[in-house]
């Protein structure tokens, strides 16, 4: 069942939609996080956001996901996630050389080169845009390690308004779908709506229906409205900060419909 999904811009366009902007973001980000990988001196601290993973494993998944998505461009069918297998060359080190190595080839890449994708068009643009927020939220993940454990705290780990609303997007009309379409999650009851401020003034509002309503209609159930930056309502929904200003009951029914991996 198809998810209904709609976006009101209310100001300029601010989707990540510059292939070669969001490789450089990308290049950026990886340069941002392997230099925060240095500071790591105890690799065995928990991830908050994640209690199970250590920023030993952290580091490890998102350089595997990198080379996933090398493995992803050109491909007709899903490829395996490549096996960690531990050299014994330094972390960060290992790191950096998959990332550089997934950069250098989406810049070789046409945006509409031929890639196996989670959804949408089988396009590589699809990978520059999903590492991007991969590696965003994976940063927010490392820093908050770095800062409970004692270690040396990197610079702010802020996220830019553009790529923080174009990721409350990816989640909402791309992940959440990929969710119910999976069968991890029934989905939402009824529909929640996004509204994204910028200096106090409204920037963009993004709705989704419940996973059972194919249109609206009157019988749609609205559940409520859930109201922060772009930033906030970001890692929100990615289950790293709390939905601001919001009733407990619809913050725990939109973290219940599990809108994320």
């Amino acid at each position: 069942m198809d998810i209904v999904v709609a976006v009101t811009d209310l100001g300029q366009p601010t989707v990540l939609n510059d292939y070669a902007k969001a490789v450089d973001q990308l290049d950026d980000l990886t340069t941002r996080f392997a230099a925060a990988a240095d500071r790591v001196r105890h690799w065995d601290a928990l991830v908050p956001a994640c209690p199970r993973w250590t920023a030993r494993k952290l580091v490890i998944h998102l350089g595997s996901i990198h080379a996933w998505a090398l493995a992803c461009l050109g491909a007709e069918s899903e490829p395996e996630v490549p096996r960690f297998v531990d050299h014994g060359e330094a972390l960060p080190l290992w790191y950096r050389d998959r990332a550089s190595a997934l950069v250098s080839a989406l810049r070789e890449s046409a945006p509409d080169a031929p890639a196996w994708t989670l959804w949408g068009p089988a396009v590589a643009s699809f990978w520059a845009r999903r590492q991007v927020h991969e590696t965003a939220v994976h940063g927010v993940d490392l820093a908050a390690t770095l800062a409970t454990s004692g270690e040396p705290v990197p610079e702010s780990w802020p996220i830019p308004e553009g790529l923080a609303l174009d990721g409350l997007r990816e989640v909402v009309d791309g992940f959440y779908p990929r969710q119910v379409r999976l069968g991890r999650t029934e989905g939402l009851p009824g529909t929640v709506r996004f509204e994204v401020i910028s200096d106090g003034a409204p920037l963009a509002a993004i709705e989704a229906l419940g996973a059972r309503y194919t249109e609206r209609g009157p019988g749609e159930t609205h559940l409520g409205t859930v109201t922060g930056s772009a930033e906030q309502l970001y890692l929100a929904v990615w289950g790293r900060a709390p939905f601001p200003d919001t009733a407990p009951e619809l913050a725990a029914t939109i973290r219940d419909a599990r809108l994320t991996p």
